[in-house]
Order: C-alpha cells, then sequence, then structure tokens
C-alpha cells in the first residue's frame, strides 16, 4: 500500500551526507568508456550508464551509507542473496556505502538513482519538480541515509544514529563550542558571491584540537562550603584551561568518562601543553595536529608534514610536551580563533586577526593560498555560471596534485575557503585523489583518528 512520503532532515544530520532531489538535465561523454556517460550534480561528477536519461534522480554523495531495505528492494547488493530478487545483483558492498572511485580514469564523486526507485519503494508524490533541490536524510521520519564511519569495535553501520553525548561539567553559560562541521564548497558554491572577500589555504589532514580558556565552576573546598552557607561571599567561578578534540573534552573533571581513546595517547592534551601558554582568558584556539603520536604511529598514516619520527636519536617516553614538539614529533596548525565573554557570547575573529596573532608568538597557521576578493583570483565572467566557473578553475589550480606539505608522496587532501564576515563561514573543497585514497583505506579498515572521536 503506498502512502505519501515525507522527506526530512533530521536533529543530528550532518550536512555533507544528506541525500538530494535533481534534476539532471545534460550528459558529457566519458572520454575512455562507451557504455558510460558523465553527469554533474552540485559540482560533482558522477560516471553513470550511458542508458541514463535526463530527469528527476535522488543524488547520494561519496561516503554516506544507505538504507540497507532501499539497497535491497532496488538489488543493489553485490551479494544476490541480499537482495529482493536473488537473481540480480549490484556492486554495493554489505555497508551499503557510496565510494569515490575511478571509472577508465575519471573519479565518480557520488551516485545517483532515478527518482521512480524512490517512490516506488516508499510512496508517491504527486510533484516530484517540486521537489527538485530538496536534501534529506529521513524518510516519514525515518533515517534514509547518513555518514559511513568505520569504528574501531567494527560497529560500522549504526543505522544514522549518533552516541550519547558525553556529560560535561562546570563549564558557564555553555561557553564551550565545537568546531562546525565544515560543509563542502560544491553543496553551498552559491554562498559566496564574487565580491566577497575570502581566504584560501590548504586543508590539512589530521586530527582537530580545541585549546580552550574558558569560565569554568569551581570545585568548592569544604571550608568555602561552610562559609557560603554563612553568607561570605565566595569566588564560584574561574577561567580553566582545557582541551578538546572534535567531539571529547580531554579534561577529566570536565568529563568525567573520557579516556585515552583508540590510541592510548591524549594527543589533543599533549598539543594542548604546548600552545596554552598563547590562550587567554575567554579564548578558544582551534587548530589541525598533524605528524607522528608518540609511538611513532601516523596522526593519519603517511601524511608527515615534514615531522619526524626518531626513534634512535629520541626516547619519546621521557621526554615532555614541549620537547617533543621541538623535535618536530608533531606540529599545531591554528585555522580559528574565537573570543567568548562572561555570558557565553563569541566573537569570531578574522582570518588576518588569527594570523597576525599567531605570528606575533610565533604559532604555526593555515598556509593561506590567497586573500582578497573572490572575482579578482581567476579572470572570469560574472555574468553566467560564474559559480560554476570558479570552482572548475579552483580545481585546476589546487587540486588533483601531490602534497607539497608532505615528505611523502600523498594526494593534497585540498582546500578550504573563508568567507570574510562576521560570523563563521567556511567551507572545504577535496580532491578527487584523496577521496580515492580515503575510500581505499576505509575499505582496508583502517581507523580514522577523527572517527574514535565521535
Amino acid at each position: 500500500m503506498k502512502f505519501m512520503m515525507k522527506l526530512s532532515i533530521s536533529k543530528d544530520a550532518n550536512v555533507n551526507y544528506l541525500a538530494k532531489i535533481v534534476k539532471v538535465d545534460s550528459f558529457k561523454p566519458h572520454p575512455n568508456a562507451n557504455k558510460l556517460k558523465l553527469s554533474t550534480v552540485d559540482g560533482y561528477i558522477i560516471a553513470i550508464s550511458s542508458d541514463y536519461k535526463e530527469g528527476i534522480y535522488i543524488y547520494f554523495p561519496t561516503e554516506c551509507t544507505i538504507d540497507p531495505e532501499f539497497l535491497s528492494f532496488n538489488n543493489l547488493y553485490r551479494k544476490s542473496e541480499k537482495n529482493a530478487d536473488k537473481n540480480k545483483q549490484g556492486f554495493f558492498e554489505d555497508a551499503g556505502r557510496v565510494r569515490c572511485i575511478k571509472l577508465r580514469g575519471i573519479g565518480s564523486e557520488g551516485f545517483i538513482m532515478p527518482i521512480n526507485t524512490l517512490e516506488s519503494f516508499v510512496g508517491d508524490i504527486e510533484d516530484w519538480e517540486s521537489l527538485v533541490g530538496t536534501e534529506f536524510d529521513s524518510i516519514n521520519n525515518k533515517k534514509f541515509v547518513w555518514k559511513y564511519i568505520l569504528k574501531p569495535n567494527g560497529n560500522n553501520s549504526s543505522n544514522g544514529k549518533q552516541p550519547p553525548a558525553k556529560k560535561v561539567l562546570n563549564i558557564v553559560n555553555d561557553q564551550y563550542r565545537q568546531h562546525v562541521d565544515t560543509v563542502q564548497l560544491q553543496k553551498a558554491m552559491y554562498d559566496v558571491n564574487p565580491d566577497d572577500i575570502i581566504s584560501i589555504s590548504w586543508k590539512e589532514h589530521g586530527t582537530s584540537l580545541i585549546c580552550c580558556n574558558l569560565m569554568t565552576y569551581r570545585t568548592l573546598s569544604l571550608r568555602d562550603k561552610i562559609a557560603k552557607w554563612f553568607g561570605a561571599h565566595i569566588q564560584e567561578t574561574e577561567y580553566k584551561n582545557f582541551a578538546s578534540s572534535r567531539r571529547v573534552i580531554k579534561d577529566p573533571n570536565l568529563n568525567p568518562s573520557v579516556s585515552k581513546g583508540y590510541y592510548n595517547y591524549d594527543i589533543w592534551s599533549i598539543a594542548n601543553e604546548v600552545i596554552k601558554p598563547f590562550v587567554h582568558p575567554g579564548m578558544t584556539i582551534y587548530a589541525e595536529i598533524v605528524g607522528f603520536m608518540p609511538d611513532g604511529s601516523y596522526i593519519q598514516k603517511d601524511y608527515d608534514y615534514k615531522c619526524v619520527y626518531h626513534p634512535k636519536l629520541y626516547d619519546y617516553s621521557k621526554m615532555n610536551p614541549q620537547q617533543m614538539y621541538d623535535a618536530k614529533l608533531f606540529n599545531i596548525i591554528v585555522y580559528r580563533i574565537t573570543s567568548t565573554d562572561i555570558q557565553g557570547r563569541v566573537h569570531e575573529w578574522s582570518v588576518r586577526q588569527m594570523i597576525d596573532y599567531c605570528d606575533k608568538y610565533g604559532i604555526n597557521h593555515i598556509k593561506e593560498l590567497y586573500y582578497g576578493k573572490a572575482k579578482d583570483l581567476f579572470d572570469l565572467s560574472t555574468e553566467q555560471h560564474w559559480h560554476e566557473n570558479f570552482i572548475e578553475s579552483l580545481r585546476e589550480t589546487y587540486l588533483e596534485r601531490d602534497s607539497i606539505l608532505c615528505n611523502n608522496k600523498v594526494p593534497e587532501e585540498g582546500i578550504v575557503l573563508r568567507r570574510e564576515v562576521s560570523d563563521i563561514s567556511v567551507y572545504k573543497l577535496k580532491s578527487v585523489n584523496f577521496l580515492e585514497r580515503e575510500s581505499k583505506a576505509l575499505d582496508k579498515g583502517t581507523i580514522d583518528i577523527e572517527s574514535t572521536q565521535e
């Protein structure tokens, strides 16, 4: 029995892994394969069967997981026994993950399916045209797509459910802010206008660090509690320095459930010891840690960023964080600074202010490639298709090359574009070579340090 379908975005959705209703009205021939052709969705190139026609499709982004019931209904699993029709075979593995792959030399950045495959699966829609452009991760309040995460315990299919939030104590007025999920530039190309002042920098592949010096509630002594009971004025708050990964506060007094994590090293607190002298009260510094762990393992496999591990020269177990840093075991790359007042109001530092501050104190920061008006970066007409041509020029200029920041031969991850506005407005553009490498690493079961910190 069919029923009307509701497409929605859940509260915990990651904006980079939403499905989208799109209209594909043009194709390009595949230069190396007669049975394939190329479509473009939001700036992503997708290789598809030459049988596909113009029309409305569902777009699935790279490294999302698709509802297993939908995959089975449309006979998309490689293992035919998982499909509704046991005589048919697709190409999805058990995890239902969309991979970035190269087909005859051309990278395919996502997956599309004709809209009738969705309609026949779940329900009727009177006017698909009116829904073109709609993004969603849920259908009739049930998760349909979610970010694929390779977990250390092997539980890689979470049905889109996020882990429970860690209980955080004693931070005044919710002053602590995680870094925003950086939106993929292709999804938000029209947010960038030709007259915007922008900063472009390399995106470095490490693990996120948040160094805070924020207002917290003091742990009162018995004497303080007695004095307070008798009406004495007791100072109940204080500024406290602490470190966080992308999602997890590392101070056990603020987050009692914290552990060293999958790698047995708290690299975030180690790096924080280096950077905290420069984090004044009210400041939060956001950075990327790159290089090596104290045991010589890569923070991100093969991405050395000219850091070095010398076990014959150094006994890292006897070194303090500053000594490890001075020996170039790891590096800290600052990309954002904020100031927070006691009411919890956040002031965003501009890129120029951040760079000037870091230069003043000898702190490493992002490698800036361009700063100025967006329209002045390339010689492009602003009259027609400026946004599409702008992204294509960014790809041609900066992507699909080996990293110039690493000694090892690895693909450059991509670039970050930040608009100079009063609030944070930042986007990422990743290379196909990097995405393909990332997909192969996930295929091999390589754990990403960021995934362990969700």
